[in-house]
């Protein structure tokens, strides 16, 4: 038995002979890291730009080999729909030219070029690879003279659009009495009129009256009426306003009642449109 007062100490605890080494665990080997996102953008980006850069470096080469090749300078101008301006004439105002580039021709500067022609409506161009340009027109028709501060052309569209020139169409129908202010202030209107004139001319032309003698005249007074002057000698005939085929046929008649009698009228007058059973002849 151990005594009651004495203490009891820990084990002792036998010590081997060879001391042990002792070592902290040994992590196991960490797993490689994957490329980060920014590298891998680099890495895009790069190749981007590298196929980027080879794409507009053969774009510029393959530019610059049919901006400067021969085989595509222009050797033929061709023009079609023109009947009042030559051929050349319009290719010369287009600005082309036989052996420029073919690619290097600004074809909306020549179309500008060609619209400020007054005789040119329209005009519409082309490239016809390798060598040719074409250039198609439409070319306003005159239908009248119409007389304004000067003596204008005008399409059958009532449209004054070019100063009247020597060599330019005269057989035309003649309109006056519309003033140059009033083609300003209200061009519609005056298309309007002008218009009107035309139809009238060419309905004097299909009547009787058109057959017995030339009209020199289509006058439009201010109140809108319409007074022909027909013959050489400028016989009026006052119309007043439409329709005018009855009044043409009444003159008709007029004239050749006239024409048994030996006589000549100075002026017809068909314009009373309250009245237009009445006929007033003054004579000569």
């Amino acid at each position: 038995m151990t005594p009651g007062n004495r203490r009891v100490g820990p084990p002792v605890l036998p010590v081997p002979s060879d001391p042990v080494e002792l070592r902290a665990p040994v992590a196991p080997p960490a797993a490689p890291r994957p490329p980060s996102a920014v590298l891998s953008v680099l890495r895009t980006v790069a190749g981007v730009g590298l196929v980027t850069g080879a794409s507009l470096g053969l774009a510029w080469a393959a530019r610059r080999h049919v901006m400067t090749s021969r085989r595509f300078a222009v050797t033929a101008i061709e023009v079609d729909g023109n009947v009042r301006r030559t051929s050349e004439a319009i290719a010369s105002e287009s600005g082309l030219s036989v052996g420029a580039n073919i690619f290097a021709t600004d074809l909306d500067a020549a179309r500008t070029r060609l619209l400020a022609d007054p005789w040119i409506l329209d005009a519409a161009l082309a490239r016809r690879l390798p060598t040719t340009l074409v250039i198609r027109v439409t070319e306003r028709v005159p239908a009248a003279l119409v007389a304004l501060d000067e003596t204008y052309l005008a399409t059958a569209d009532g449209e004054p659009f070019k100063v009247f020139e020597p060599g330019d169409p005269a057989d035309l129908a003649f309109v006056t009495g519309i003033s140059a202010e009033s083609v300003a202030l209200d061009r519609e209107g005056a298309a309007h009129t002008i218009r009107r004139a035309i139809d009238l001319a060419a309905e004097f032309d299909r009547s009787g009256l058109g057959k017995r003698a030339p009209l020199q005249e289509v006058h439009v007074g201010a109140d809108g009426s319409f007074t022909l002057v027909i013959g050489h000698g400028a016989m009026r005939v006052a119309l007043g306003g439409p329709p005018f085929r009855r009044k043409l046929d009444q003159a008709v008649r007029v004239v050749a009642e006239l024409d048994k009698r030996g006589a000549k009228a100075d002026a017809i007058l068909l314009d009373n449109d309250t009245r237009p059973d009445r006929v007033v002849v003054r004579m000569r």
